[in-house]
């Protein structure tokens, strides 16, 4: 049986060691296994790829690159071993697909019981999984993961918020899984129906599918009176969840680095940037059979936080959660800001709800009192560093969503 505190917690020289033979060993398959990487990396000395310093030798690959490679011209198996197929975030273009093999699924499995065993979930635990159960990888992981330790699983998928909560009653959840914003929309809801939330059995949460600042986790933790944890992970690495998770310290998130190697590269110029400075995370997928990515930009924001022993005693290296993401970046009068800068501020004045919109200037539309403009303007001033327009509506006012938020909104 897959043992994860043995790799949760190997040394690092055992982490790099297999990093490295996982490296090589993915390089030589996609060169020999996939056409476009083939043809990508055809100018390129492999045989000097031995480690994640050398991966700066190689291109980047890029989502249009995954987009036109619909729908399987970048696998590098043949269709009788793919099992299953799921499809990444994204509302325009051609749909990026991500075949996997059954070692892959494996794969997505084994990285959420390392999540789950840093969070404290065993099979005493009531799972209920709300993110969504299709095309888009959401529920799945979470889902194999919970099966595997044998928890009482809830997979209710996403929507109808009341029946969320009289699940939550019934059957006693303990743990809850969901998009980081979901459990403000349950918390209204429950208000609704007369439902104290921190009455509630729930003692743990993974929240994920969107940046999330550490305002809106405390408010979460308060008014649940639970232990909220960021679960990060993208489609094109396999899904949510693979790529690391917070350890109990909850200081950033560390990387698997015997599954994925990161850097953190300048989001205009492709280079590396030192570590402790934010620019767009590079992955590189070493323990994938179907699609491995090379060097896959993900446009998340972070940066790299340690690379030395953590205090729980993990090695391998750790990040800041994901800020934001490059196409959510605004640049407004010379400043660089991100939807989760305006969220810290305006959740440190109680302000759950808001929306963000761009066009001629910034204007933040918050459901709050009139009376707390003026400290919401000076404070997005001192610490995101510009004035927006700030409008108060009547609560209840601005749309809600059970899946993703949608915060920010390009006009004109």
């Amino acid at each position: 049986m897959y043992n994860p505190e043995k790799e949760v917690y190997a040394p690092k020289k055992e982490i790099i060691k297999i990093q490295e033979k996982r490296l090589r060993e993915t390089v030589k398959f996609v060169y020999e296994n996939s056409p476009f990487y083939r043809e990508k990396l055809k100018d390129i000395d492999l045989d000097k790829i031995k480690s994640a310093e050398d991966l700066e030798k190689l291109p980047l690959t890029t989502k249009e690159e995954l987009r036109n490679a619909y729908p399987l011209k970048m696998s590098c198996v043949p269709k009788d071993r793919i099992v299953r197929v799921q499809m990444s975030g994204g509302t325009t273009g051609q749909p990026v697909i991500i075949p996997y093999t059954r070692k892959d699924v494996n794969q997505w499995k084994e990285m959420l019981l390392r999540d789950f065993m840093l969070a404290g979930i065993t099979s005493r635990d009531v799972i209920q999984i709300t993110p969504a159960f299709g095309l888009w990888n959401g529920g799945f992981g979470f889902h194999f993961a919970a099966d595997a330790i044998d928890a009482f699983v809830i997979p209710i998928g996403a929507g109808n918020t009341r029946n969320q909560i009289k699940f939550m009653k019934d059957f006693g959840t303990t743990v809850l899984c969901a998009t980081a914003s979901y459990p403000l929309r349950i918390a209204e809801v429950a208000d609704e129906m007369g439902v104290d939330v921190s009455e509630l059995p729930l003692s743990k949460m993974l929240l994920g599918a969107e940046p999330w600042s550490e305002e809106m986790r405390r408010k979460i933790e308060s008014k649940f009176n639970v232990r909220a944890f960021d679960i990060p992970g993208l489609t094109e690495m396999g899904g949510v969840g693979t790529i690391g998770f917070e350890c109990p310290e909850r200081n950033g998130i560390h990387i698997w680095e015997d599954n994925y190697i990161v850097e953190v590269v300048d989001p205009e110029t492709g280079e590396r940037v030192e570590d402790g400075e934010e620019g767009e995370i590079v992955y590189t997928s070493i323990n994938r059979e179907a699609m491995p990515l090379l060097r896959y930009r993900s446009g998340e924001i972070s940066a790299v936080v340690s690379r030395e022993k953590c205090e729980c005693g993990i090695e391998h290296m750790m990040i800041k959660r994901i800020r934001g993401r490059t196409d959510d970046m605004v640049i407004y009068k010379g400043v660089k800001f991100y939807p989760s800068d305006i969220e810290s501020v305006l959740f440190s004045h109680g302000v759950s709800n808001y929306k963000i919109e761009v066009g001629n200037g910034i204007r933040v539309i918050f459901e709050g009192d009139q009376d707390k403009i003026h400290e919401i303007a000076r404070d997005i001033k001192e610490f995101v560093g510009f004035k927006p327009k700030l409008e108060a509506v009547p609560f209840g006012v601005l749309e809600r969503f059970e899946g993703k938020a949608k915060r920010l909104i390009r006009v004109g």
